[in-house]
């Protein structure tokens, strides 16, 4: 009896042993990029068509700029004519290596998030849109300074800036190019 018992333990402690060895991942990350870009557009409300989402604005030298507003955009009927809009638009982008046994999945995620400014008696708030894209590079030309990636639906080959970064990259690796673009807009009364 008692060897049943041991036998019984010892298949347990494997049992409960086992998905600890099989949840380690094998996967090293490396940022080896990233860029950052922003604009910001002022300027006098002079259209509203809240049917379209168009919104037509005449900056401060005189140009006018025609804006599709997204439907996150929930009080556009609230902007007049001769309100002041402010809209400052940040992108960010971060590539990163990865390697390792678990490297090079493949794939897409993405999450938008609106959030009102709180307290504001005018439309104001933020838009944020995070995208992140999972690929593998399948091919790697060190004379024509490029790595090819394949991602879930297209395989494209990039040229690579950093020519000593083409010694680390290896057929099978994987890449992660992650983008953030928040929006930020204000309206106020001329």
């Amino acid at each position: 009896m008692q060897t049943r018992n041991a036998l019984t333990a010892a298949l347990l402690s494997t049992l409960l042993a086992a998905p600890a060895a099989f949840s380690q991942v094998d996967l090293q990350t490396q940022p080896v990029a990233a860029e950052a870009m922003q604009s910001t557009i002022e300027g006098e409300v002079m259209v509203v068509n809240t049917e379209t989402r168009l919104m037509t604005l005449k900056t401060a030298d005189g140009t006018y700029e025609v804006l599709h507003m997204p439907p996150e955009v929930k009080r556009l009927d609230e902007i007049k004519i001769g309100d002041m809009v402010s809209i400052t638009e940040t992108t960010t982008a971060l590539i990163e290596l990865q390697t390792g046994r678990d490297a090079g999945a493949m794939g897409a995620e993405g999450d938008t998030a609106v959030e009102r400014a709180p307290g504001s008696s005018k439309p104001a708030g933020t838009i944020t849109d995070d995208l992140t894209l999972y690929g593998k590079i399948v091919g790697v030309d060190k004379a024509a300074g490029t790595v090819q990636i394949k991602g879930a639906e297209t395989t494209r080959t990039f040229p690579v800036e950093d020519k000593a970064l083409l010694d680390e990259l290896k057929v099978g690796d994987g890449v992660v190019a992650k983008f953030r673009n928040v929006i930020s807009g204000a309206v106020t009364v001329k």
